[in-house]
């Protein structure tokens, strides 16, 4: 079990930071595949207007899918423009099809392209978890096991294994998305996409400010950013048996891409209301836009023509001009977190609990 499913119940005090601001913010960025151009570039025109790294904005991220990238390279202060050029430049090669007997042998694309984009040396190179900046926490399933994990940065004394894993190897767990790609696996364990039980990752983020950070709810305040949503419905005309023509056409290979894709755009729209009910008036910022009929034929988890960039990227950058617009989102912007405290690998505190980890 992953040291982010770990934790005393009797340790929930504040663990994560230095001190305890009366206000703690949460960046939480939502999984889509391709869709998450339009994330990276909202928070790189956010990013510009500020003349900052976003993260330092925030005192935890969170992220699923390309949303867990996102939230990787956010927290090593990886400016998103650099990230907006990456999947511009590289989508196509990210979802290349492949032979897969068209995806009944096999995933139709590779983790190969996205891995090595990850793993230059301007994005993750060879780093760990212990590398970042800023506290994070990214969602799998390790379905070796069949648990939901959280892999997470050191900021409690309970969490001593994440922090050695690559991140590369966590970019992949949590965006090995079923029908797409291939399940990831490292250290002996194969991993699914993260999507499949935390798309919207703020709910989770929420938890892990109160229980291991010892927030109070009147403290936070929730930026959750979404991948452009789609709702995934019936058309009336289908066959209705529930059989794989019903879920994927003739196709058999398209059933789990549909079911996939309609497990992400429930989790959504319910992780928004728990939101709204959970936190506090003017404590929940939601940005995302739904996708007219028209432009969601442009847009898919897969889809990385110019199309799918014109609506991404547009739609991204007048949705960063809605946020500045805002006098009470600029004011998050305001936010200077306390110096996050890490409790073992290379940004410990102390060289007693860097030591402590190693020996563990």
């Amino acid at each position: 079990m992953h040291d982010s499913m770990q934790g005393n119940a009797d340790s929930q005090h504040t663990e994560g930071s230095a001190a305890a601001p009366s206000k703690f913010q949460i960046l939480a960025l939502s999984g889509g595949g391709y869709r998450g151009l339009f994330t990276a570039k909202i928070i790189a025109d956010l990013e510009q207007h500020i003349g900052a790294p976003i993260a330092t904005r925030f005192d935890l991220l969170a992220g699923t899918s390309i949303g867990g990238i996102l939230a990787l390279a956010l927290s090593l202060e990886i400016p998103a423009e650099r990230m907006v050029r990456l999947f511009e430049r590289h989508g196509s090669d990210i979802f290349r099809p492949r032979w897969s007997l068209k995806g009944i042998l096999r995933a139709p694309y590779s983790q190969v392209a996205l891995r090595d984009l990850l793993s230059a040396e301007d994005i993750f190179g060879d780093r760990a978890l212990e590398a970042c900046k800023h506290p994070v926490l990214v969602p799998s399933i390790n379905y070796s096991t069949g648990h939901p994990v959280l892999f997470k940065t050191p900021h409690h004394r309970d969490f001593l294994r994440d922090w050695r894993y690559r991140l590369v190897d966590v970019a992949l767990a949590t965006s090995a998305a079923p029908g797409y790609f291939p399940r990831h696996i490292f250290d002996h364990r194969q991993y699914v996409d993260g999507g499949l039980f935390a798309n919207a990752p703020g709910v989770l983020a929420v938890h892990e400010a109160q229980h291991f950070f010892g927030r109070s709810r009147e403290q936070l305040h929730v930026v959750a950013i979404g991948t452009m949503s789609s709702r995934f419905t019936v058309d009336p005309r289908r066959n209705r048996s529930g059989g794989t023509i019903d879920w994927g056409g003739w196709n058999p290979a398209a059933t789990p891409k549909r079911l996939f894709g309609i497990a992400i755009s429930a989790q959504e729209s319910l992780v928004h209301h728990l939101l709204r009910h959970r936190l506090l008036d003017g404590q929940y910022h939601h940005v995302d836009e739904e996708l007219t009929d028209e432009r969601a034929r442009a847009v898919a988890l897969d889809k990385t023509d110019s199309a799918a960039q014109e609506v991404l990227l547009g739609s991204g950058a007048e949705k960063a001009k809605w946020c500045l617009g805002d006098a009470s989102f600029r004011e998050l912007l305001n936010h200077f977190p306390a110096p996050p405290v890490f409790y073992y690998g290379a940004n410990a505190q102390n060289s007693g609990s860097n030591t402590n980890a190693h020996a563990a």
